[in-house]
């Protein structure tokens, strides 16, 4: 896939850093990952844009990596290009009670920069991993809240390098998921907040932290909930009920604290995940009639 053609556009286009061969370990939440071939750290959205159209031109594949929370890279690793959004993407702005975010920004930092400020409103993203790229994506949320509640807009590149701003009236939202373009790379969002008590934005959050703390195995690598949780169900109590909790396969762990879990335990390859996987899978189709939906991406190749 890495032929010299391609070689040679990279470093003449790209103004960031290219890296051949990157062990993609270190860049996932799980700690779980081959190689990517090539990956790129772009400097901004003009790197963003070469690279887009080089895949494009090249068929090449391509994947968009932020915080590497809810993903689950395969441990022959990634044929084609990572872009790593850091640097430019994990920039905070703020006009009056509008914060403009990065898409590389962690959310943990989002949520600290707004409570300092006194804008409420993005509490209940309070110990939800990942950075806001990747939220506003798959509208991540928790505590009866999502990112999505106080969207207003998303600047990004479609998969042809075209650039757009999407008004909240552009965009749908639901249960993880978010009617962007597939294919596209969100660079920043804004989002319109309300001013209020800092003592007790930074008590919401405090008690957010403290309910998922008790609830969820923050100790352990993991990629977060492993599935979607079905109508009126939750995910984690119908592998609880299958008997599945504390399970094992190699270094990979179903979590005995919370059944929508697995946790790398050291030394977990993405086979033990998947093996998992498809284990809470058909224990739970077969025991409670119920099909688990993948909430973590699989990505890459055994």
């Amino acid at each position: 896939m890495l032929t010299p053609s391609i070689r040679e556009r990279l470093e003449s286009q790209i103004r960031g850093r290219v890296v051949y061969g990157e062990p993609l370990d270190k860049y996932t939440s799980f700690g779980i990952g081959g190689p990517a071939d090539i990956m790129v750290f772009p400097e901004g959205a003009a790197d963003v844009r070469a690279a887009l159209r080089l895949c494009r031109e090249e068929g090449v594949p391509y994947l968009v990596l932020g915080g590497g929370s809810n993903l689950l890279v395969r441990d022959g690793g990634f044929r084609g290009v990572v872009l790593h959004l850091e640097g430019v993407f994990t920039q905070l702005n703020v006009e009056g009670n509008r914060v403009w975010a990065g898409a590389g920004v962690r959310l943990s930092r989002l949520v600290a920069f707004c409570s300092k400020l006194a804008l409420s409103g993005v509490e209940c993203l309070a110990g939800v991993p990942g950075t806001v790229g990747g939220a506003v994506r798959g509208n991540a949320g928790a505590f009866g809240g999502s990112i999505a509640d106080h969207l207003v807009a998303v600047r990004l590149l479609t998969s042809e390098g075209d650039e757009h701003v999407f008004s909240r009236d552009r965009m749908e939202f639901s249960y993880r998921r978010s009617s962007l373009p597939e294919g596209c790379v969100i660079l920043e969002a804004a989002f319109d907040l309300e001013q209020g008590d800092t003592g007790e934005i930074r008590r919401r959050i405090s008690a957010n932290l403290v309910q998922r703390n008790r609830g969820q195995p923050v100790e352990w690598r993991s990629a977060g909930s492993v599935f979607k949780n079905p109508p009126g169900e939750y995910a984690g109590r119908l592998v609880e009920k299958v008997g599945l909790k504390g399970v094992r396969v190699g270094g990979a762990c179903i979590s005995p604290k919370h059944g929508n879990f697995i946790i790398n335990l050291g030394g977990a390859t993405a086979t033990d995940i998947l093996a998992l996987i498809d284990l809470m899978q058909r224990q739970v189709r077969e025991k409670m009639q119920v099909e688990l939906e993948l909430e973590v991406r699989v990505v890459g190749e055994d």
